[in-house]
């Protein structure tokens, strides 16, 4: 039994719909869990690395934050970069912070919902406070 001309095109253009409505899906997600939530945490910046496999590189770095009641454990925050470019202002500036050792105030975006990005980490550094 022969399908139909209008059966073929059905047929081919159904699974393009559903992709494209998948990738549609996929794009308001990544839109509206942008910038989910923003704040600044203080603490003492520990570590920064570029890690990553070749095709994805990006900047890991470790935050030591200090509880408020003495004795209490430190808590480590992970957190990356958008720009990770070693001349970044941004970069170079959590740099300089890391060799001093100081407290420092970072501001930050949190993103929810990525299907797919490089840093495991859903918090980006966009700012230091002076």
């Amino acid at each position: 039994m022969a399908l139909s001309r209008k059966a073929k095109i059905s047929l081919i253009l159904a699974p393009i719909a559903l992709l494209l409505l998948l990738v549609a899906w996929q794009g308001a997600t990544v839109w509206w869990y942008r910038g989910y939530s923003e704040g600044t945490r203080t603490g003492t910046i520990r570590k920064l690395s570029i890690k990553g496999p070749p095709y994805c590189k990006y900047l890991a770095g470790e935050m030591v934050l200090q509880g408020a009641i003495p004795g209490q454990p430190a808590e480590v925050w992970e957190f990356s970069v958008d720009d990770d470019e070693e001349t970044s202002p941004l970069v170079v500036a959590l740099h300089e912070n890391e060799k001093k050792g100081e407290r420092v105030t970072l501001r930050y975006r949190q993103d929810l919902g990525s299907l797919y990005r490089c840093t495991p980490s859903e918090y980006f550094v966009t700012a230091i406070e002076k």
